[in-house]
């Protein structure tokens, strides 16, 4: 098989034809329509003959000087085929090319199993983020520090040591568990300085509008984060990326919710604090209890919140033409349209919307047969326009005693019944 591509290429080469270098998206889709499952057409294929392909496809490559496309070959028959013998032969080349020697590819854990690092990635950039936090503002407050070299020196070691801190913690972390427990040190942060205004922390007990005393509202601020992070710690254990996502999502829900409640109610400002608050929790817990009883995509709860989205800028707009006489009237249209639009996008998304957990929307889409077609017809009568990426299928030719080759496919229409 390989020799017969290489003639291929030589013979192409002598009738004069022009190699054209693949750019990195051309190579994104090649790789994920290749590998996305190839299909049987007249026989059944294995998984082997699949790698087996693939390995004469990349060492193709890598006799054309195409080092790269070569090796992200190799890395993904590893990757999609970690028992065949041409995931052997594939581990082989890649020492080869410069990897070590038996070694597993970056991002692969031992068998060949692809590991998402987005989680050790986010999670990195947001302890980063609250170290800055901490050495930056929140220790040299506490410490009564006024000058500001304090605060120059915070942000010189905070940054590093939030780093080293996140590195430490984030290798074992899925992205579910990594975004819920840096979304929980963020409202942690957020429900402590907002109950510091609310109980008016430190403040004059005389003076009835007077803010919180300021290293008692920071120190609120630091003890709810950091609560929040060891919380999330221990009980976000399999935290799918929805949840997560249905999380973060509810709490703002529900903070704005109760935020123009207040409004609408015309409470007072620590009732107004207070209903901030408390709601925000409310919606919280609300959307975790949905996200893991529903099973519900991040995709998919990022629509819904969207839907809620458009209907609140739509009440805004309302809200602008009829110009109402209150300030009750005027956040009392918003909540309301919002809301709709909440109940819309729970009933306009369908319940398999999105790719899987921890799969991109472009690689679902170039996944063998879940490839979209240019226009998907379902069952129910819903007509969508879809993006056709190729997939490749291994079909045997009769006409030349059985031999296999590649064939490309773009699907154009998909009728489900």
């Amino acid at each position: 098989m390989n020799s017969r591509l290489a003639a291929n290429s030589r013979l192409a080469a002598s009738r004069g034809e022009v190699s054209v270098r693949l750019s990195g998206l051309t190579i994104i889709a090649l790789l994920a329509g290749v590998l996305g499952g190839p299909r049987p057409a007249a026989a059944q294929v294995t998984a082997a003959d699949s790698a087996a392909v693939l390995v004469a496809t990349a060492g193709d490559f890598e006799e054309r000087g195409e080092l790269e496309v070569a090796r992200a070959l190799y890395e993904e028959i590893v990757r999609r085929y970690p028992d065949t013998p041409g995931a052997a032969l594939a581990r082989a080349r890649l020492g080869g090319l410069g990897a070590p020697a038996g070694a597993v590819p970056a991002g692969l854990g031992q068998g060949g199993v692809l590991q998402d690092q987005r989680g050790d990635t986010e999670f990195r950039v947001w302890s980063t983020l609250y170290g800055l936090w901490l050495g930056g503002v929140a220790v040299p407050m506490l410490a009564d520090a006024t000058s500001s070299e304090s605060h120059g020196v915070g942000l010189l070691l905070g940054g590093p040591v939030g780093y080293l801190a996140g590195r430490v913690f984030s290798r074992s972390l899925s992205v579910g568990r990594s975004r819920t427990i840096s979304w929980a040190g963020t409202w942690g942060t957020w429900q402590g300085a907002g109950w510091a205004h609310a109980l008016n922390l430190g403040a004059d007990p005389d003076c009835e509008y007077c803010d919180p005393d300021e290293q008692d509202a920071v120190t609120a601020a630091v003890a709810g984060g950091l609560t929040g992070i060891v919380t999330a710690a221990l009980l976000a254990r399999d935290t799918s990326e929805g949840t997560a996502a249905a999380t973060y999502l509810g709490s703002l829900w529900g903070t704005w919710f109760g935020l123009g409640g207040a409004v609408t109610l015309d409470l007072d400002d620590d009732a107004m604090w207070a209903s901030t608050l408390l709601v925000g929790n409310a919606g919280l817990i609300a959307g975790a209890l949905a996200g893991s009883r529903f099973d519900l995509s991040s995709r998919r709860a990022h629509m819904i919140s969207l839907g809620g989205l458009i209907g609140g800028f739509g009440g805004v707009g309302i809200a602008l033409i009829t110009k109402p006489d209150s300030d009750s009237g005027a956040f009392a249209i918003p909540l309301a349209a919002s809301l709709a639009g909440l109940g819309l996008g729970v009933l306009l998304t369908p319940e398999d919307d999105g790719a899987p957990e921890g799969e991109s929307s472009a690689a679902g889409a170039a996944s063998g047969s879940l490839s979209p077609a240019l226009l998907n017809w379902s069952d129910g009568g819903r007509l969508e326009v879809g993006l056709p990426l190729p997939f490749a299928t291994t079909v045997v030719d009769p006409r030349r005693n059985g031999q296999r080759h590649t064939a490309w496919n773009v699907p154009l229409v998909s009728l489900r019944f």
